[in-house]
C-alpha cells in the first residue's frame, strides 16, 4: 500500500492540541478506507487511516449484510537504524524467495529500534508485510506528514451474497467511543484494484486488465502519481467511466483547494488521447463518456489535476456500457403534487395551492409559466437545482398582469453550508401579489447555459412554514450514564418563527430542550442511557423537533451531520445516515470478556 503526507502549517496548533486534549479531540477519526467498497458475497481487508484509533476493536456498517469481523492495529514504525534496515530488507528478500530464514544478527544491535512486526516478519500476512516494505522504502518528512491519517488499522469485512448494492456508512468503535462515518460501497460488479506498493528495486507491475464490464476500479493517488488501467473496448460502443473521489473525502481542512480534484484520460490502442474528463459541470468528480473509435486495448489514466497526492486521495471508478445520463441527486419537495414542465407551460397555474414543476432549461431561453393570483396573497417560488447536483444557475423573474416586473430572485445564500454543494445559487422568491390577474414567471440560467442536464424542481404556491435542524456531529462519546452537549443549527423556511421543542429516542435529554421563537441554534444536553441496555455497541439515537404550525402539531427528525473545514477557512455540515452515542471504556471491557470466554 502507500504512504502520504500534507504540510503542517502551524506548530502552535499542535501544541494546543497536545495541551488541550479534550474529549472531543480524543474521538476516533477515520480519514479514509481503502478500498472504499467491494462486491457482494466477498470477504475483504480494508486499510484504514485516521487518528485516535487506539482501542478500536469493532465496527458498524449501515444496512444489512455487511459485518466487521476483525480489527487489527498497524503498529507505528519508528525510523530503523541503517544496519537494522538492511537486516530487515534481507529477511524480507528471503521470505519472498520462499526461504523465510532470519539473517544472522550483527554483533551490535543496541541502537536498533523496537517494533512488534519487525520481530515476526515471517508470520505476517501479505498485506501487513507490504505495509512494512512500503515504510522501509518511504522517505520520512515530518513537515509533510498528516497527523489526521497517520495511524492505520486493518479491518476485515464480510459481505453477504444477498447484501443490497449501494452506498453505506462505516464507523469504527472501541474504548474511546465511536467514530464519524465514512462511505463504503456494496457493488454487484467486480472490483479491480491498482497494484500494491512496489519497491524501487523491482520492476513496476503492468496495469490491471479490465476484461469484464461493468467493473469497479479502486485506487489511491500519491504525490505526482498517475494510475493506469487497461480496458478492452469495442468499436462504436459507448462507455461511461464515473469516478468517486471528492465524494469519498468531500472536505480537507489542511489542503488547498480543500478536496481531491481527479481527472480521467483515455488513450486508444496507439497511445492517442480519445477522451478527457475533469469536472462534471461544477462537480470535481469527473464522468468520462466515450464512443470507442475502434476495438482494442485502451489505457485509462487517473491523477490529481494539480499532481498532488496523499493516502486519503482514494477513488473508485464505475466502468459501464452505455452513456450515463445526468440526474439530480435527490427528489426535492417530495410529498407535493408533481407535474412536468412541458405540460405546465401550456396551462394557467393557480398560486392558491402547493405544486411542484419538474423540467430543464434550454440554452438562452427561459422556461415560462402563467400564474393566476389574487391581490394581497403571498406567493413563494423555490427552485431546487444546484444544491441537488444540477448545473443550473437559476434566476426567477415575475411580471404582473400589467407586464411590469414585480420581483426578481437570483442567488439565495444561507449562513449554513449543508452537503457537498459549494455554490448557493438556487433562487428563492417570496412576494405579496400587488394585484389580481395572470402573472408571467420566467426561469432561466444566469450564464445562458441550458440543455437536458440543466434540471430543476420548482415549488410554487403559498408560504409553507417549516424548519430543518442539523447536528454538528453525528456521534457523541460519553461515559456510562454521562451527559454531553450536542449543538443544533435550525433553518427556518417561509417565515416560520415558532418555538421548537426537542425530544430524543435512544437517549435522554436533560435541562432546557426548547429553541425560542426565531432561534437559529440550540445546545442540548444528551444523557447516555443506552449503556445499561446495550453496553457493547454504540447506541442509535433519534432527535425530533416538535412545534405547532397553523394550529396543527408538526414534528421533524433532526438531520445528523458532521462539521468539516475546507482549506483552512470554510465550514460545512455533511449529512450522515445515523446519530450514534458511544460508551467510553466499554470496547476494552467487551474485549476482555470475550477473551475470557
Amino acid at each position: 500500500m502507500k504512504q502520504t503526507g500534507c504540510f503542517l502549517r502551524w506548530a502552535g496548533w499542535a501544541v494546543l492540541c497536545f495541551l488541550g486534549f479534550s474529549a472531543a479531540a480524543a474521538d476516533p477519526y477515520v480519514g479514509y478506507l481503502y478500498p472504499s467498497g467491494a462486491e457482494t458475497g466477498r470477504s475483504l481487508r480494508l486499510l484504514v487511516g485516521g487518528q485516535n484509533l487506539g482501542g478500536i476493536n469493532s465496527g458498524i456498517v449501515t444496512g444489512s449484510g455487511v459485518t466487521v469481523r476483525k480489527v487489527t492495529p498497524v503498529p507505528n514504525f519508528p525510523p530503523p537504524d541503517g544496519g537494522q534496515r538492511e537486516y530487515l530488507l534481507e529477511w524480507i528478500k528471503n521470505i519472498e524467495s520462499g526461504n523465510p530464514v532470519r539473517p544472522k544478527l550483527p554483533e551490535k544491535t543496541d541502537t536498533w529500534r523496537k517494533n512488534e512486526w519487525w520481530d515476526k516478519l515471517d508470520q505476517l500476512d501479505p498485506m501487513s508485510l507490504n505495509l512494512v516494505i512500503c515504510d522501509l522504502y518511504t522517505k520520512r518528512n515530518a513537515l509533510q506528514s498528516a497527523p489526521s491519517i497517520r495511524q492505520q488499522l486493518i479491518v476485515d469485512i464480510d459481505i453477504a451474497p444477498g447484501a443490497k448494492p449501494g452506498a453505506r456508512e462505516l464507523r469504527l468503535w472501541g474504548n474511546r467511543g465511536v467514530s464519524g462515518p465514512k462511505l463504503f460501497f456494496v457493488d454487484a460488479a467486480r472490483h479491480i484494484a491498482e497494484p500494491e506498493f512496489t519497491p524501487p528495486n523491482k520492476p513496476e507491475p503492468p496495469p490491471p486488465q479490465v476484461t469484464v464490464i461493468p467493473s469497479i476500479l479502486d485506487g489511491q493517488i500519491m504525490p505526482g502519481e498517475t494510475d493506469r488501467f487497461k480496458l478492452r473496448l469495442e468499436e462504436n460502443c459507448s462507455y461511461s467511466m464515473a469516478l468517486d473521489g471528492r465524494r469519498l473525502l468531500p472536505f480537507i481542512g489542511d489542503a488547498v483547494p480543500g478536496f481531491f480534484q481527479p481527472v480521467l484520460r483515455l488513450l486508444d490502442p496507439d497511445g492517442k488521447e480519445v477522451a478527457f474528463a475533469d469536472d462534471e459541470h461544477f462537480n470535481p468528480d469527473p464522468i468520462l463518456r466515450v464512443r470507442a473509435p475502434k476495438s482494442g486495448i485502451y489505457t485509462l489514466e487517473v491523477r490529481d489535476n494539480l499532481y498532488r497526492g496523499r493516502a486519503d486521495f482514494v477513488y473508485r471508478i464505475q466502468v459501464e456500457s452505455g452513456t450515463r445520463p445526468y440526474r439530480l441527486g435527490g427528489e426535492p419537495f417530495r410529498g407535493l403534487p408533481l407535474q412536468m414542465a412541458a405540460a405546465a407551460e401550456k396551462r394557467t397555474i393557480s398560486t392558491g395551492w402547493f405544486q411542484v414543476i419538474e423540467g430543464h432549461v434550454e440554452p438562452g431561453r427561459p422556461a415560462v409559466f402563467k400564474l393566476s393570483g389574487k391581490v394581497g396573497k403571498q406567493l413563494v417560488v423555490d427552485v431546487a437545482a444546484r444544491r441537488f447536483g444540477s448545473p443550473l444557475d437559476g434566476v426567477l423573474r415575475l411580471y404582473g398582469p400589467n407586464g411590469k416586473l414585480v420581483a426578481e430572485a437570483d442567488d439565495t445564500p444561507s449562513k449554513l453550508n449543508i452537503g457537498l454543494c459549494l455554490q448557493q445559487v438556487d433562487p428563492y422568491l417570496a412576494v405579496t401579489l400587488p394585484m389580481s390577474g395572470d402573472y408571467r414567471l420566467e426561469l432561466f440560467d444566469r450564464t445562458g447555459g441550458g440543455g437536458e442536464d440543466w434540471q430543476y424542481r420548482m415549488r410554487i404556491g403559498p408560504p409553507r412554514p417549516d424548519f430543518d435542524a442539523y447536528t454538528t456531529q453525528s456521534m457523541l462519546n460519553l461515559p456510562p450514564g454521562g451527559t454531553g452537549t450536542i449543538k443544533l443549527y435550525i433553518v427556518r423556511h417561509d417565515g416560520f418563527k415558532g418555538e421548537i421543542r426537542f425530544r430524543a429516542e435512544g437517549a435522554e435529554l436533560v435541562g432546557d430542550r426548547t429553541a425560542a421563537a426565531d432561534a437559529t441554534e440550540i445546545e442540548l444536553q444528551l444523557k447516555n442511557t443506552g449503556a445499561a441496555v446495550k453496553p457493547f455497541s454504540p447506541g442509535l439515537v433519534r432527535l425530533i423537533g416538535e412545534t405547532v404550525i397553523d394550529g396543527k402539531k408538526f414534528e421533524k427528525e433532526v438531520v445528523p451531520c458532521d462539521e468539516y473545514m475546507q482549506a483552512f477557512a470554510y465550514t460545512h455540515l455533511l449529512p450522515a445516515e445515523e446519530l450514534r452515542v458511544g460508551t467510553l471504556g466499554w470496547g476494552g471491557r467487551n474485549n476482555r470478556r470475550e477473551r475470557k470466554k
